[in-house]
């Protein structure tokens, strides 16, 4: 019995286990997920408007799938021209959810497909973009018109730039070459970036902070004007949800308030810590955190960009040490440079018109904010690692700096 149980326990085919990975082309993954996601989305802008559409008692349901299409484009920047009026806002919240979406997307094609060349992994960006901009371009088409409609040039654009950038980034990611490049940088461009972030996001947390405060003084306001609207149960939930879809938005006007140029909420108004300057608002409820008007202690904002500044400063030569102190100049105010201008310009997203007559000019002074912060985030950079490299050259016992 020995050999026939010997026999019964080994395997009767010995065929040895593919170790090959998936062999379906990258560009072929990359469209089929950007199309799906693509798809995911308008379908879910669609069944909200026709939830919406349900609960009242006029229009049609054909009117409710235009809306939530267009709802859908103008979430991905497209844009909207209804007769003379023009929405061109971008609700950042939105935005970034698609951006996300994208990212995974990508990251998904790459794993599973077959391991890209070069000329592969830029057919698989390209796919990527192409497919979410064919999608976005034909329900542009389709949902458009005589009353309203998303402008197709803008459309297909922004689908490209969504597609390609953000999926395009889960790609790269996904295969390495960010890392690579990344790796291949000078250590001084490596420093600028890091300190930058640290500076960016010392400014967006002080504002942020800033804006929580004033919408927790203002949260009876708030509340006032969310039951004024009578949205019922779906429509409050779609108030909320564009509310939350517009915090990035609102976060952005908050730092280019901390940074002092302030932000705008409609034609010929101005709210900074200098000023501010307000005429009739729409009820929407998160505009109850606007501030009715200046109060002293807001002047202390003027410290919060250099302060930023030294956070960049500091964590780069921590991070990326150098000796003496003029490299140690360099060093921090380039990280305070990069993070005030990239701050700056990140400002500009939340500009654009919301709607008719006041309500066309709408969001942060962009290019004063921009100048603002990398002036004084160059010097608060500047200063705080030259103090830092002082101090430790002092520590060591050298009274000069090695250099």
């Amino acid at each position: 019995m020995e050999p026939m149980t010997d026999l019964l326990t080994r395997p009767i085919l010995r065929v040895p286990a593919s170790e090959a990975g998936p062999a379906r082309p990258v560009a072929l993954s990359a469209a089929m997920a950007a199309v799906v996601m693509a798809l995911g989305g308008l379908l879910l802008c669609i069944a909200t408007a026709v939830a919406v559409w349900l609960t009242g008692d006029s229009g049609s349901i054909g009117s409710a799938i235009r809306a939530g299409a267009l709802a859908w484009l103008v979430g991905n920047g497209a844009g909207l021209h209804a007769g003379t009026t023009a929405v061109t806002v971008l609700p950042l919240g939105f935005l970034g959810v698609v951006g996300l979406v994208l990212y995974r997307g990508g990251r998904w094609a790459a794993v599973t497909s077959a391991e890209p060349s070069d000329r592969g992994f830029i057919g698989g960006v390209a796919a990527m973009a192409v497919g979410y901009a064919v999608v976005a371009a034909v329900s542009a088409e389709m949902a458009g018109s005589a009353q309203a409609s998303a402008p197709l040039l803008r459309t297909v654009v922004a689908g490209l730039l969504l597609g390609g950038g953000c999926g395009g980034l889960g790609l790269a990611l996904a295969t390495g070459r960010v890392q690579a490049l990344v790796g291949r940088l000078p250590e001084e461009a490596r420093a600028a970036g890091f300190g930058a972030a640290i500076g960016a996001c010392v400014m967006a947390l002080a504002a942020a902070v800033l804006l929580t405060g004033s919408l927790a003084v203002h949260l009876g306001r708030a509340l006032q004007l969310a039951d004024g609207l009578q949205a019922g149960v779906v429509g409050g939930a779609v108030v909320l949800a564009a509310g939350v879809a517009l915090l990035p938005n609102a976060l952005l006007c908050s730092v280019s308030f901390v940074a002092g140029p302030g932000f705008s909420v409609g034609a010929a108004t101005t709210v900074s810590p200098a000023r501010v300057r307000l005429g009739p608002l729409p009820d929407f409820p998160l505009l109850a955190a606007l501030p009715g008007g200046t109060h002293g202690w807001e002047a202390l904002l003027i410290g919060v960009p250099v302060l930023a500044g030294a956070a960049a400063g500091l964590s780069v030569l921590r991070r990326y040490p150098v000796f003496g102190l003029d490299h140690a100049a360099l060093r921090g105010g380039l990280a305070g440079l990069a993070g005030g201008v990239g701050l700056g310009l990140a400002t500009g997203l939340a500009t654009g018109s919301a709607g008719p007559g006041r309500m066309a000019h709408l969001g942060p002074a962009w290019a004063a904010t921009t100048l603002v912060c990398s002036v004084a985030m160059l010097l608060g950079g500047a200063v705080a690692a030259v103090a830092w490299r002082w101090v430790a050259d002092l520590r060591r016992g050298g009274s000069q700096p090695v250099g």
